[in-house]
């Protein structure tokens, strides 16, 4: 009888690599096989690619070669060395680690920041990215929220006068999800270590890095095949961005989820992934 090998296990620490993408060192977690799904993470404090996509990682690998990236500045990756454009740095480390890994073309799912990062490169780089995913994406423009959102003022207050705390981030989750018994102290401690954790430049109260760029004009340069994602009740990027961005890119089609906030992959795990493989063409490993 032939002995049975031992599952792999997918953990945080089993998928973590590095890569050198053009002099960046880029920290990602690679898990499964198949087609490549590369996730890029938000952008507020804290934020990191395990820390926005862990829970998902184990179902998509059964499916994808799924590759969880830290964007540079943020978790263990490298600060980037650009002063120019944010999303465009960004898109422009994306595209210099797939190169590096020998991937020719990815499905990209880009969350809030990672949204605005995602749709850089499928606007800078289109043979690059088959399928899109857009989650509670920046990048847009909001036809009836205020701006700056409610959510958004509280990102850039997290490490302002007294600076960063337990309270403070707890605060700042309860904000971005709608069930708030979803936020463990586990949750909340792992983020709130990861901001402090941040670049000098954020920790000091300020922000100084390159000015993010209106991606909204170029939306209908996008030539991937794109599936937008919102909650109905997300408090930093209000669901009028979605409704945009289904008005400017040309092939797409949008859902919304009801009692939900930002965290989409987070709060509707099983909801997501079902509409994920409804909408990428997988293979299973």
């Amino acid at each position: 009888m032939t002995a049975l090998l031992p599952s792999i296990s997918i953990s945080e620490e089993s998928t973590s690599r590095f890569v050198d993408a053009d002099g960046v060192r880029v920290h990602l977690h690679d898990a499964g096989s198949g087609p490549v799904l590369l996730c890029v993470h938000g952008g507020a404090p804290g934020a990191y690619g395990w820390g926005n996509f862990g829970q998902n990682v184990e179902e998509l690998a059964e499916h994808f070669r799924v590759l969880v990236v830290d964007l540079p500045g943020y978790g263990a990756s490298e600060p980037p060395p650009s002063d120019d454009g944010l999303y465009g740095s960004y898109a422009r480390t994306m595209k210099a680690m797939l190169e590096a890994l020998g991937i020719e073309r990815a499905h990209v799912l880009g969350m809030a920041t990672g949204g605005a990062v995602a749709m850089m490169m499928a606007i800078e780089y289109p043979d690059l990215v088959d399928r899109l995913v857009l989650v509670s994406s920046a990048g847009g423009l909001p036809l009836f929220t205020p701006a700056p959102s409610e959510g958004q003022k509280v990102i850039r207050s997290y490490y302002k006068g007294e600076g960063p705390s337990l309270a403070r981030m707890r605060s700042y989750l309860e904000m971005i999800v709608h069930d708030h018994s979803l936020l463990t102290d586990e949750i909340v401690l792992e983020r709130y270590q990861a901001s402090m954790a941040a670049l000098p430049s954020t920790s000091e109260g300020g922000d100084r890095r390159p000015a993010a760029e209106p991606v909204w004009r170029d939306l209908e340069r996008i030539r991937a095949k794109t599936l937008v994602v919102w909650g109905r009740d997300n408090r930093v990027q209000g669901y009028d961005n979605a409704l945009f961005m289904l008005n400017r890119i040309p092939d797409v089609e949008v859902h919304i989820y009801g009692q939900t906030g930002l965290w989409v992959p987070f709060e509707r795990r099983e909801e997501f992934t079902r509409l994920l493989l409804a909408f990428i063409p997988a293979t299973v490993a």
